[in-house]
């Protein structure tokens, strides 16, 4: 899904586009004055984490990231990981300010031979002078299979 800022004379609706990806762009009211900012959603495949460190290490994990061509005044991420269909762990908002990037991840115990996948949501606040002010994002990864909770 792509979700597309322009100047406040010229605004449009969001256009749909399928993936794991979601682009957030903000135009401004002086397009002369300052470029656009775009900003990339991507949830990525879950799988098998292994932490050596970590105390209960065998993990199914899933990260999502937002990543933008210049600092914005705010970012903020949560992550979903489902096992089967049905909510297997979400996290709550991580945010941060005047970055260009933002990461979160959601992790729990492996089961081996199971159905998982990942959904992210980002909320991305441009800077003052653009428009749109604020965009929302979401995105779900595609289903995988995890066949067996150990390193290969």
């Amino acid at each position: 899904m792509t979700l597309t800022g322009l100047p406040a004379a010229s605004a449009a609706a969001p256009s749909p586009s399928p993936g794991a990806a979601s682009q957030l762009s903000a135009g401004t009211a002086t397009a002369a004055a300052r470029p656009a900012i775009k900003c990339l959603l991507r949830v990525h495949l879950p799988h098998y984490s292994h932490h050596s460190d970590a105390q209960d290490k065998h993990r199914v994990n899933v990260t999502a990231d937002v990543k933008c061509n210049r600092k914005v005044a705010a970012l903020k991420i949560k992550v979903r990981l489902y096992k089967n269909g049905r909510v297997y762990k979400t996290t709550g908002w991580r945010s941060n300010v005047a970055k260009s990037k933002i990461a979160h991840n959601a992790a729990r115990r492996c089961v081996k031979n199971q159905k998982y996948q990942g959904e992210a949501w980002a909320v991305v606040k441009f800077p003052p002078g653009y428009r749109p002010p604020v965009l929302n994002g979401h995105v779900k990864s595609r289903v995988v299979v995890i066949r067996k909770c150990k390193r290969s």
